[in-house]
């Protein structure tokens, strides 16, 4: 077992993507933000806010990893991220 790190009870960071994004191209760009890595989902919402992204990373410069991807999408005009400090699910 040399040279390999066992991490026991990691957790992965949990975040909460808000994107703005050009007038009708919110369902193209939403299928490109599913495709990249770290995206958990990616849903069409009404609001000032165009789509939601759930969004999984290992720590916070893989977080800011994925937030740079999806401002790279031609037509994202702005993201907001809420990181996950706690989860209560049915």
């Amino acid at each position: 077992m040399e040279g390999k790190i066992f991490c026991v009870g990691f957790k992965l960071l949990k975040a909460f993507v808000f994107i703005r994004v050009e007038v009708d191209a919110v369902s193209r760009i939403a299928s490109q933000i599913i495709k990249i890595e770290g995206v958990e989902e990616a849903h069409e919402v009404t609001g000032d806010i165009d789509i939601i992204a759930k969004v999984s990373a290992h720590n916070i410069d893989d977080l800011s990893r994925i937030i740079f991807k999806i401002r790279e999408i031609s037509g994202v005009q702005g993201t907001d991220t809420r990181i996950v400090l706690a989860s209560h699910l049915r």
